[in-house]
């Protein structure tokens, strides 16, 4: 996909959370949704974070954007009772304000154990110790954690599995070459077990097609993500 250029100022103030639903494959309802930064230019062209994130970390902003999505999603989802989450980076991860700053939203929240933040598997690896520091204090709070991109790069997280997560997504290429790469399928294989003997949720995503969909509904995963099911919306069904 061609990048398109951001022509003004960023402002944090133009970047809302547009809304993916995560599936539970058992009922076919919604199980939670993912917050995705969306930037809506004065002339409502919207930007993905591919498109506008290189200005956001120019400008030293990541932290007020990950605060902003947070605050955003967290007030977008108050009243409703429906799980939701959203990514921080491997800076925020560096970041233990922000931390506070996030936990601090969730003080007077109604139920906040249905809050979760995703993180990258390859952030969680470079940075073990401060993962580990990042899931305590987040279990504390009731704030769930999940693990995403796993297996897009190659790595041990048998250690990050062993944290008190809540949840992995599984990289949207490993259910596309399950079938014909053995490698790929006892790295899956032997993913799920571990994730099952923890009790550790697991999502397919970026299921982008029925061929796929197909693929992840004959393996033990009881929840996916992509644009099979819908792309990223500005509003949920629940509003």
């Amino acid at each position: 996909m061609p990048i398109r250029a951001v022509s003004e100022t960023v402002s944090i103030n133009n970047i809302v959370p547009y809304f993916q639903p995560i599936m539970d494959l058992r009922s076919n309802r919604v199980w939670r949704y993912e917050c995705l930064a969306r930037l809506i230019t004065a002339e409502d062209k919207t930007f993905l974070p591919s498109e506008f994130l290189y200005l956001i970390e120019r400008e030293q902003h990541v932290k007020a954007l990950t605060e902003a999505m947070f605050s955003q999603s967290a007030r977008y989802f108050r009243h409703v009772q429906v799980p939701w989450s959203i990514n921080i980076s491997a800076r925020d991860l560096l970041n233990e304000n922000l931390t506070t700053t996030l936990l601090s939203h969730l003080i007077d929240y109604p139920n906040p154990k249905r809050v979760s933040i995703e993180i990258s598997a390859a952030s969680a690896l470079t940075h073990p110790e401060l993962m580990q520091a990042f899931v305590e204090r987040c279990a504390e709070a009731g704030l769930g954690v999940f693990l995403d991109n796993v297996g897009e790069n190659p790595g041990n997280i048998n250690a990050i599995l062993n944290m008190q997560i809540k949840g992995i997504k599984l990289a949207g290429g490993l259910i596309s070459h399950y079938e014909q790469d053995d490698a790929v399928q006892d790295y899956v294989d032997n993913l799920l077990a571990l994730c099952k003997a923890r009790a550790i949720s697991v999502v397919a995503e970026h299921i982008e097609t029925d061929l796929l969909l197909e693929s992840v509904n004959k393996l033990p995963i009881q929840y996916a993500q992509g644009y099979v099911f819908s792309p990223p919306q500005p509003t949920t069904p629940h509003h």
